[in-house]
């Protein structure tokens, strides 16, 4: 589907979208909690700006409930949130409330609840059950984009170049397995997101020391071939049927790799859009990403990781359904590049979000 038709559409029903009650979702559990607020802060005052009945939710790290400091009825004015500070309670905003009845009362849930129980399916699934449209890929393709393991193994069914990879579990080692000439391993938690647990290691006896010790607190524990070369980052959105992949984005951390310190602090990455990549090539892994956005049923938008090594190949590594929406977040600035601003992305989003939930309502209704 083209940008345009999409356009058109958005213009069909701009109107009643503006007319919905939106709640946006953010903190959570994970360990991806202060970015979540981050990206929940910013899509709220985005929308609340252009005039959409826009309140944030923070959702409490212990329980289904929100937290009335972080929640307001003025999403543009909430307190600043630095990535990796706690906000301040005060004794009088201690107070948990229950979040089930906001979000049944909503008309659309725009969810930025990142990390496990936020992007793997369990929101997804309390949604689902609340009866509400919501902006995210639903519990099947969340579930299955989340596990690493699962969607590496659906790249290879679908022909999509990966890494090798062997899964390392406390009651089976996986040492004799990998190949003597491969030397460099990317070691990595199944389940978590912003490259929360992910380490470098040697395939050597020094190296698997160390994976035993990473395998005693994720099990199991995937293990990749390290690939040498570019990052490179593929967004799609929309419709299943007729999705729209946006420009590539090369990302050059500074570090030593693109780890949680190189997403989320200003300075620490230099981002190219669109990526300086040949054409055919960007066109090949557009391709793949959208393909692989269509069998593991991400709409309305996804986020998929790739590396381009030294020979021109590119391997994928990992979808994510609910990438970060911060100032410094891939998916906006692909949209940047298409000519999508901020606010209009996210307009976009929850058109394909409220036209998904039409066709389940009418499938269900026969």
């Amino acid at each position: 589907m083209s940008l345009e038709e999409l356009r058109t559409r958005l213009g069909q029903r701009r109107a009643e979208l503006h007319a919905m009650q939106i709640v946006v979702l953010a903190g959570g559990s994970s360990a991806e909690r202060e970015i979540s607020l981050v990206s929940g802060k910013a899509v709220a005052e985005a929308l609340s700006g252009a005039g959409h009945h826009a309140e944030l939710l923070a959702i409490s790290s212990e329980d289904i409930t929100y937290d009335r400091t972080l929640a307001g009825d003025q999403p543009a004015q909430l307190p600043d949130i630095a990535v990796g500070a706690k906000p301040a309670l005060t004794k009088q905003s201690e107070e948990k409330l229950p979040v089930l009845a906001r979000i049944r009362a909503a008309d659309m849930i725009v969810t930025t609840l990142h990390g496990t129980r936020g992007e793997d399916g369990v929101w997804q699934g309390l949604l689902e059950l609340a009866g509400v449209p919501y902006v995210s890929a639903g519990v099947k393709g969340s579930a299955l984009a989340m596990d690493k393991l699962t969607s590496k193994r659906l790249f290879a069914q679908l022909e999509i170049p990966t890494p090798p990879y062997w899964v390392q579990r406390r009651w089976a080692d996986c040492r004799k397995q990998v190949p003597p000439e491969i030397t460099d391993l990317v070691a990595k938690p199944v389940n978590q997101g912003s490259s929360v647990g992910i380490e470098f290691v040697t395939n050597d006896d020094g190296g698997w020391t160390r994976i035993t010790e990473l395998n005693q607190r994720y099990d199991p524990l995937l293990l990749e071939q390290r690939i040498a070369g570019r990052e490179l980052t593929a967004s799609v959105i929309g419709p299943l049927a007729n999705p729209l992949a946006l420009p590539l984005v090369e990302i050059r951390p500074k570090r030593e790799f693109y780890d949680y310190t190189a997403k989320y602090t200003a300075g620490q990455t230099e981002y190219i859009c669109p990526a300086p990549v040949e054409q055919q090539l960007a066109q090949q892994i557009q391709r793949d990403a959208v393909l692989a956005y269509r069998e593991l049923e991400l709409e309305p938008y996804s986020r998929l990781d790739c590396i381009l090594d030294h020979d021109g190949g590119w391997w994928f590594l990992e979808a994510n359904t609910l990438p970060g929406f911060t100032s410094l977040s891939l998916l906006p600035r692909a949209a940047k590049a298409a000519g999508i601003a901020f606010t209009e992305l996210l307009q976009l989003l929850m058109l394909c979000a409220l036209e998904r939930w039409e066709m389940m309502k009418e499938a269900d209704h026969g």
